[in-house]
Order: C-alpha cells, then structure tokens, then sequence
C-alpha cells in the first residue's frame, strides 16, 4: 500500500478518473481574463499566481452564505473556550473538575509513555508555547520604535491601492506569513464583524464564577473622531474619521504533525506554533507600515484581534469554510494554517472571495465529523442558518448569519483542554495533503467535477493520509523549516517551477 503513493503516475490516475484530457479545456475556460497590459500590472492578483482553478466571486459572496441582516457586533469574549461561559451550560463545579484532570492526565500520559504525550512531546510542546507564560509581546499599536517618515521631515509612502497591496504582500511574506488577501473596512463591516470587546483573559479560569473579566481585562473597541487610534485603560479605538482597510494573511502550521492527533502534544506544538510565529511577523509588520508613514492596528494578544479572522479569510479570498466553523480551509495550504486580520489606514485594493470547491466538496464529506471524539461535528448533508440548542440551552458562543454547519465548540474545547489536544478534524481533513503533482490534480478535480467527491474521498485515504499509527514516528522524519512547505505559494525565484 505505501509504494502506491510513489508509483503511481499523473496519466494512470487521470485514466482511473476518466477525465484524461479534459484539463486545458476547463483551463481555458477558467483563466483570468486581462483586456492589457495595465490590467495585468494593476491588479495584485498578478503577483499571486493561484491555481487556475481557484475562481474569484463577487465582492462580499464567499462560497457560504451569509446574511447580514442577522448579524450583529460580537463580544469576543463570549467564546466557548471561556470557562466563564462554558459554566453557563455544565455549572462551575464541573468546569473546575475538568480543569483539574488537566494535569493529572498529563501525569497519567507522561507516567504510562503514552504515544503522542510522553515527556519530549510534552517538552517539545512547552518550548512551542513558552511566550503564554509571558507578557505578550503584540499589541494594539505596535512597538512603535522605528521612525516616521514625519519625524525624518521626509513625504509619507504614496502608492496606488494596488502597489500598496502588492508591497504589503511580499513583506508579509518576508517576515513569516503565507498568503495574504485584502478588504475595505466600510460601515457593514463595522456595524457587523468588528467585535465590541476584545477576548482579553476570558479563558482564564479564575473567571469561571465571576464573568466577565474587568474592563481592562476585555477592553472595548470604539470608533472616535481622532486623527490616529490608541488603547486607553479600558479601550482600543479606531479612526471613525478615515478610511481603513484590513489584511488578513496565513501562518501555516507542519501537516505531518497534525497528522499525529488526537491527544498528541506534537499536535499541540504545531497549533501553538502559529502564535508564537504571528506575534514577531505582527510587530515586524506594524513597523514596517509605521516607517512608511501610516498605522497598523493588531492583535492585543496573539490569540485574538479585533473581527472574526476566519470571516476575513474568507472575504478577503484566502479560503472556504468547511464543515467545521472553527476553522477554514486554504487551496494551498489546506486546513492545516491559522489566520490572522490587521487594520491599517494604508490604501489597499480588496482581494474577492474564492470559490475552489472546499464548501462543495464539505457538503458531501463527513471525514473531519467522523474523526471527532466528542461527535461535536454535524453530520448533515444540508448546512443551515438555524443556531442549535448546547445541552437544551441556545449557543451564545456562534454569531447568527451564516447558513453553515455548526459545530459544538463547548464540546471541543473542552475535549481538547482536558486530554491535551485534539485537532483530529483538521488531520483527516481531504485536502490536508502535501504538494506533490498528484495531489494537486486531486485538488483539482475536487474544484472542478463534483460527480467524483465520493471517489476522491476513498483515494485520499488510499494514498495514505488521514491519522497517523505511529505518532513517535515524527521524530525521525526528516521535516523543512518550522515543519510546512514555504514555497507552497511561491513561483519565482527558483522555488516550485
């Protein structure tokens, strides 16, 4: 079964489909269309060479529905990952009973050498993480120390929307990030996305019976009439005066480690990674920006910035929703990645949402719903506007809006919290392959021919991914950098031609 993966040719499984021959036709008829020249240097879209199949929607349609009439602005710390909430639904004492095991099942774990969770793994974990028993080194408004282009008596940067776009794009990706997509901060996006307070230390335990935290421990987000924003002691405040607009970029994590779930502090490693990596990629960027003369709002801490990242992702054309709402999925990079929005009042051309067949694909797969321990996931063929109930109560944990399926993340956080990581669902994911020319065609295919959903989901668990046996077998792969392809995107430079 192994050689399968390597023996295998391009043509023989393009046979086995049935579709030899039919790729440059549905290429052609996809490609991007450019009337000159100028089109073609104008639009950032020309710098970021995406496969021909992934095709761009309209401006605010991403491939799941929303409306938004239903929404409204949201209180980042009405998550499920926040004990205080979580006790709204089990009572405080469970909480703390749970909290509790979460320790003696890493005794029990390291003590009985269980795979995925022996002492290096745990190590290998901690190092991961180290910069949580820190102050947090990202901010709303950035370290500030480089100088302006103000202070230098020198002009401001002047760029067209799209130079801006183009720029920001390559030194996103020189300090650390994967894809980056663009969008305009307009009133909707106010009134709907931005959250009113941000997460602060709502997943903090000690706020289990006391909910929520302090106002300076969940500051609110306002919009003032002020030349620049600034975080006061119990607010972070934007411009209400000048246009913004929003980027959101990708921090990929190593698949193979992923692979390891569940109960896998390797796992657990790669899922922290993002967040160590995003806090020195944030303050590079903030800089950066600040040198050319503007501003870069970001996160107050690595876990959570001022609007929903996923809903960024997927406005901006970085990726589809899938099955599960906790997370998305990128053409490229598969589910296997974090997300990350910052605000700036820098000009940029908006990015649209993609369609590359993921939310089609999810409609029709239950891979990620099947590998839950927990069954959090919804098996249900037909996604819906409708919020179910979390043990007979309503979930104050989603914002409404979204015709999706949705998960219950009181469940599996709490799985995840209690047994020390999870993240089986992004594991066993379909599209959590590597980049090699036979799982590109597979990509393909899904974007492309719905009819073959079924088969391609028995052929990914044929060519060997999913969950791995062996989880101690990591540490004896021979892994890139940070453990993912950074040249996933890449197209120059020598890298993926």
């Amino acid at each position: 079964m192994p050689n399968f993966h390597h023996t295998i040719s391009r043509r023989n499984f393009m046979k086995g489909l049935g579709i030899l021959g039919t790729g440059l036709g549905t290429a052609a008829a996809t490609a991007p269309v450019f009337h000159d020249l100028d089109d073609i240097i104008s639009s950032p879209k020309a710098e970021w060479k995406r496969p021909w199949w992934v095709k761009y929607r309209e401006a605010d349609n991403p491939t799941t529905e929303i409306d938004w009439s239903l929404m409204n602005r949201w209180d980042a710390r009405q998550t499920a990952q926040a004990p205080g909430i979580q006790a709204k639904y089990l009572g405080a004492d469970e909480i703390k009973k749970r909290y509790a095991n979460v320790l003696t099942n890493k005794v029990k774990a390291i003590t009985n050498d269980t795979p995925g969770q022996t002492l290096r793994d745990y190590a290998l974990s901690s190092g991961a993480g180290y910069f949580m028993n820190l102050p947090y080194v990202t901010t709303f408004m950035g370290p500030q120390k480089v100088a302006t282009p103000q202070s230098l008596s020198v002009p401001v940067w002047q760029g067209t929307p799209e130079e801006n776009s183009r720029m920001l794009r390559s030194a996103v990706i020189f300090y650390g990030g994967g894809q980056v997509g663009f969008g305009v901060i307009d009133q909707k996006i106010k009134d709907k996305l931005v959250f009113t307070n941000h997460k602060g230390a709502a997943n903090s335990i000690g706020f289990v019976e006391n909910f929520p935290p302090p106002p300076a421990l969940g500051k609110s987000y306002l919009f003032e009439d002020v030349e620049q924003g600034y975080e006061g002691a119990t607010t972070f405040v934007l411009p209400s005066n000048k246009q913004l607009y929003e980027f959101c970029f990708t921090v990929p994590m190593s698949k193979d480690m992923f692979r390891t779930a569940n109960e896998s502090q390797i796992m657990y490693s790669a899922n922290l990674s993002r967040y160590r990596l995003f806090g020195n990629i944030q303050n590079c960027i903030q800089e950066f920006i600040r040198s050319l003369g503007y501003t870069c709002y970001g996160y107050a801490s690595p876990f959570s910035g001022m609007m929903p990242a996923i809903a960024s992702a997927q406005l901006t054309g970085i990726t589809e929703g899938n099955r599960n709402n906790g997370f998305c999925t990128s053409p490229e990079y598969g589910p296997i990645l974090g997300v990350f929005s910052l605000v700036t009042d820098m000009p940029l051309e908006p990015t649209n949402p993609i369609d590359a067949g993921i939310w089609r694909f999810c409609q029709t797969c239950t891979k990620c719903a099947d590998a839950c321990p927990v069954n959090a996931i919804p098996k249900d063929h037909e996604p819906s506007w409708e919020l179910p109930t979390v043990y007979g109560k309503p979930d104050i944990t989603h914002s409404p809006g979204r015709k999706q399926y949705w998960t219950n993340a009181l469940d599996c956080w709490l799985f995840l919290t209690e047994y020390n990581g999870c993240g089986a669902c992004m594991a066993t994911c379909t599209f959590n392959t590597n980049n090699a020319p036979i799982h590109e065609l597979v990509r393909t295919t899904l974007a492309t021919t719905p009819l073959l959903n079924s088969f391609l989901w028995q052929a990914d668990k044929f060519f060997g991914y999913g969950l791995t046996e062996d989880k101690e077998a990591w540490w004896d792969l021979s892994m890139p950098v940070y453990g993912f392809d950074s040249a996933a995107t890449s197209s120059q430079g020598g890298y993926n031609k």
